[in-house]
């Protein structure tokens, strides 16, 4: 594909619809599988309210959490008519269509893994929205706006630790979850080095479009051909962690090591 139609094509898709309601599907799918096979279905029908308040933690946590960051209304979200409809509806079809219909076909034609790739494009484009809010129109730092637009973009991430936290207590460890947020890291990062030092030979559009067509690229590897999340960032991250920590088998060779002179 040409680069200037692949570009046309990334900047003039409207997030609303083709981006949005993918999103919303996965994120109250996702819920249903939190609450587990066996509980999902009592609890929507005994507690719908908390249960939607679940379902819109789940669909706005980045939208949230960045609001909390800039001092604004937590429920802001609520004004967009168009989002908020449509996240209802996802929520309503996915908890009580008859029959289970929706996801049923869902998971029968095999369509909710490629789901994830328009929300993947969608991830990205929060995060260079992120970095565009906070840059404004002379932009002077790296880490706050890398940060806010990991947030906006992954804040499900945290969302979910302080899930885990609650259960299981805060002895879980904070871990960014599989590749696809390691990406909005990268694409973080490389937009805002892009945006104040010019560091590849290229506009800062072209490289958002660059970082759509490899995110959405990774989507597809993973789903047609990992048939699971596969993250090729783990060789660097473990030799990464081996030189600057100490890895894991050190750990485990250390502890042999003192449990036999203990003997």
């Amino acid at each position: 594909m040409d680069m200037d139609v692949a570009r046309s094509v990334i900047l003039g898709t409207p997030v609303f619809p083709y981006l949005w309601l993918p999103h919303c599907i996965l994120a109250c799918v996702g819920l249903r599988r939190t609450l587990g096979p066996s509980r999902w279905k009592s609890f929507s029908r005994e507690h719908p309210l908390s249960c939607l308040i679940l379902a819109l933690l789940y669909i706005y946590p980045g939208g949230i959490l960045t609001s909390f960051v800039l001092g604004e209304n937590l429920l802001s979200f609520l004004t967009n008519s168009p989002n908020l409809y449509a996240a209802l509806a996802s929520w309503y079809l996915v908890f009580y269509s008859p029959w289970d219909l929706v996801v049923r076909v869902l998971e029968t034609s095999r369509l909710l893994p490629f789901l994830a790739i328009p929300q993947d494009w969608q991830r990205v484009g929060l995060v260079y929205g992120g970095l565009k809010l906070i840059n404004g129109d002379k932009p002077a730092f790296f880490l706050y706006p890398v940060i806010f637009g990991i947030l906006r973009s992954s804040g499900f991430m945290l969302v979910k630790y302080i899930e885990v936290g609650i259960m299981n207590g805060l002895k879980t460890g904070f871990r960014v979850p599989n590749q696809a947020t390691k990406t909005m890291v990268l694409a973080a990062v490389l937009l805002q080095l892009q945006i104040l030092y010019t560091v590849l030979p290229m506009s800062v559009d072209e490289l958002y479009c660059y970082l759509v067509m490899f995110t959405v690229s990774m989507r597809l590897l993973t789903t047609i051909f990992a048939q699971a999340d596969w993250d090729p960032y783990l060789g660097l991250e473990d030799l990464t962690c081996r030189v600057l920590y100490g890895g894991v088998h050190d750990l485990t060779n250390t502890a042999d090591k003192e449990a036999k002179k203990t003997k």
